[in-house]
Parts: structure tokens; sequence; C-alpha cells
């Protein structure tokens, strides 16, 4: 059983968020952070000190966000869905944190400046990287075609720049040397 503590200043939204967690079983709402495996808040990160209990923080993530020292903090944008708070609070709890995938990349993590982007990551224009993001999902070159609004001969040559680039021997294997480049994650 998690036990989560509502440090939310917004009445709607804590109410829809107390909705959300008291109809789930595994779930114990707690007043005090000290008995907590989790916080949520709608609080901004520099409110808390440092260290403390792992937090969800329902905002928008902005690049100069400066999140605690000490605890595993993830970022949910406060309309999220609830199976979605549900399984951030599971994985927060369990030291991972979790991030939209479109927070920028020299974001502030756990006080700290972000990672500096890896020298591979100008290895691949934008829209390299999209179709890459595409392949990592698992679409086909017609899906790629499709969904970037572009001929499937474009979206087939991009394919093909983007594994030359990885220097993979395919489209699995350019996933592969993209993750463990850091260009993505899955």
């Amino acid at each position: 059983m998690r036990r989560v503590v509502l440090q939310i200043e917004d009445p709607d939204l804590l109410d829809r968020v107390a909705t959300i967690l008291s109809a789930e079983s595994g779930i114990a709402l707690v007043d005090d952070e000290n008995d907590a495996d989790v916080s949520v808040s709608d609080r901004s990160a520099s409110a808390f000190p440092h260290g403390g209990a792992s937090r969800i923080l329902l905002a928008e993530p902005q690049p100069t966000t400066d999140l605690p020292i000490g605890a595993t903090v993830s970022v949910m944008p406060r309309d999220c869905a609830g199976s979605d708070l549900l399984l951030a609070i599971e994985a927060t709890a369990r030291g991972y944190a979790i991030m939209p995938l479109d927070v920028p990349a020299d974001m502030a993590v756990n006080g700290a400046p972000g990672l500096p982007r890896p020298p591979q990551a100008d290895l691949l224009t934008a829209r390299e990287r999209e179709v890459l993001r595409l392949l990592a999902e698992g679409a086909s070159n017609k899906e790629i075609a499709r969904r970037l609004g572009i001929s499937f001969h474009t979206a087939k040559f991009h394919v093909a720049s983007v594994a030359a680039k990885l220097d993979a021997t395919g489209r699995t294997d350019a996933v592969a040397q993209a993750v463990r480049l850091g260009l993505i994650m899955l």
C-alpha cells in the first residue's frame, strides 16, 4: 500500500486528485509528509526544502525549474489522466523520476543543471530525430510518411539516413544505437 500526502493549493485540483486516489485500493491518503511514500503537489519546486519525501509536481515543467536535491521528483501535467497519476505515484515511490516527453533536454533535474546534450545529439537533423522517435515506436515507413505528412520515398530516405548516421545495420539497430548514444529513451 502506497501512502500519499496531498499538498495541493488549487481546490478544484485537490478535489479531482483526492477523488482519483481515494477510489484506489492500493493508495492510503495521509496527512503528514513524514508518513508518506509520495507527496503530490501543485506548488513550485522551490517551495520545498531540499530532501524529503519523493514527490510528484502537478505542473508544466519549465527549463529553469530547480528541483529539490535528495528526493525523487516527477513532473506530471495538471490535467493528467488518473491512470497516469497512479502509475507516476508507483514509479516515483520506487525511485524513478517521471518527466513528460516534451521536457527540454537542458532542464535542471534534482537541483543540478540539466545534463549537457551528448555530442551525438547534433548528429541528426530535427526531421531525422522525429523519424527516429517513430522508429522507436515501431512505425513502418508508410506510417512514418503518413504521420509526418511526407511521401513514402522521403520517409524511406530519412530512415536510411538515420541508420547510416548511427552506423546501424537496420531499423532495430538504429533504435538500439540511439538508446546507447542517449538520443532517445525507451
